[in-house]
């Protein structure tokens, strides 16, 4: 595992591509047909607020794009940060909430004090990061998230790792990106070190894959 920010080449590609496409990719995920089931993403968002410790908070949303998820939360009151590797990422999340607290960091280096979060929250981003730097990433949020802490998160489901080329659904050929796929049990042992409040994996393929959707509580 590389020991500065950055050295990673398949988290450099992922970023690059993101940084390249940020606008179109907003636009598709807007979209009901191709951003897939929102419908099922609220009811995700729902179930992630109601096992906060409290409504005041405060609740970081890792790899937030866009600001997808921000809105969201915004709208429920909540006390959001986002943080994103994407200039142009959050350069979009900017204009679409001038008011949420956003940073340029990377994800396997949270830079926040211990258990300065109530909630984290990490969707559809875990799997850009490559299996021998998640641990780093799990741990890191771990060490930002308060005693009782939620935790979410979405996998993809399969087996092995590498550049994808534009095979998504919401596809870009020739604009990589990196995905690592996980077992069920290569997802329970990576999470490890939280309580698993609901494990639910969704067998329909959506993105190339089936998924995996986990709530989770820090418990010491």
């Amino acid at each position: 595992m590389s020991d500065e920010p950055g050295k990673s080449k398949e988290v450099d590609i992922t970023r690059k591509t993101y940084d390249e496409i940020a606008e179109d990719y907003m636009r598709r995920l807007k979209d009901p047909y191709l951003g897939g089931s929102e419908a099922y993403h609220k009811t995700a968002r729902e179930r992630f607020v109601s096992l906060l410790p409290s409504p005041q908070v405060r609740v970081l949303d890792v790899g937030c794009g866009f600001g997808h998820d921000l809105g969201y939360f915004r709208a429920k009151k909540l006390n959001i940060y986002g943080v994103d590797l994407s200039r142009s990422m959050l350069s979009l999340a900017r204009h679409n909430f001038p008011e949420v607290p956003l940073c340029h960091m990377d994800m396997r280096w949270l830079n926040f004090k211990p258990q300065s979060f109530g909630g984290v929250w990490a969707a559809n981003c875990l799997y850009h990061i490559p299996k021998r730097d998640i641990g780093r990433v799990i741990n890191g949020i771990k060490h930002v998230l308060m005693a009782q802490g939620a935790f979410f998160c979405s996998l993809k489901l399969g087996e092995g790792e590498g550049i994808d080329t534009g095979q998504q659904a919401v596809s870009y050929p020739g604009k990589p990106r990196f995905y690592a796929l996980y077992t069920e049990d290569e997802a329970r042992e990576m999470l490890n070190g939280f309580d698993i409040v609901e494990w639910d994996v969704k067998p329909e393929i959506y993105y190339g894959s089936p998924w995996l959707y986990v709530w989770l509580q820090k418990v010491d």
